[in-house]
């Protein structure tokens, strides 16, 4: 697989595993509203699991902070409803480059409540998982309350190594070559990227992040 091919896909359009479109691309700028009304379609569990407090919604900061990113020290993806022209925001997955440890990047993935178990949220994170490796990530690095069992045996299951910190999972991740590459492949091979990246071929969860 080309890599530097992978990192040129500005968009693409893949199904769940129950067959719905969901379209993916990076976060920008004038995302700002679509990340808020996503919060809205959050449950309250699903807030704190993902911020580790009971937000209700994000600051002006905040919203500053997830949509004005460079995709390169900070990447962010964004899972939104298939052809809908409000946008309307299903999922996002992020990492953070550490400033005085460039190999290691904190991430964060969240899928609103109607959307879980769907495998929306293997989709995101195996781009995340692809986008750390072109960009010389080695670890990516998720902080999972002890309660959220569901993330922390995910994780586990995908080879992260865990170690309990205060009442939190630090969870590691290293980013290997094959750990999503059937995943990433299928990305690759069931979008017709080349001629129009939103177009779909015959076939075709949370952890914190500041």
């Amino acid at each position: 697989m080309d890599g530097d091919y992978f990192g040129s896909i500005e968009e693409f359009t893949l199904p769940l595993r129950d067959g719905e479109l969901v379209d993916f691309r990076p976060v920008k700028q004038n995302d700002k509203e679509t990340l808020q009304k996503g919060m809205l379609a959050l449950s309250s569990k699903s807030r704190y699991f993902r911020f580790f407090s009971p937000i209700l919604k994000l600051s002006d900061t905040q919203l500053c902070d997830f949509t004005e990113i460079d995709q390169q020290n900070h990447v962010a993806w964004i899972a939104l409803a298939h052809n809908e022209p409000e946008d309307r925001g299903l999922g996002i997955a992020r990492f953070i480059r550490i400033q005085d440890r460039p190999e290691i990047a904190e991430f964060g993935v969240a899928v609103i409540d109607s959307y879980q178990r769907r495998g929306l949220g293997t989709i995101l994170l195996a781009v995340l998982h692809r986008m750390a490796s072109i960009k010389g990530i080695e670890i990516l690095r998720g902080y999972v309350l002890a309660d959220n069992t569901v993330m922390s045996n995910w994780l586990g299951r995908l080879g992260a190594v865990g170690v309990h910190e205060n009442g939190v999972y630090r969870m590691d991740l290293t980013v290997s070559d094959d750990l999503f590459s059937s995943k990433c492949r299928k990305i690759l091979t069931d979008c017709d990227l080349k001629h129009n990246s939103q177009d779909l071929q015959k076939s075709v969860f949370s952890t914190r992040i500041n």
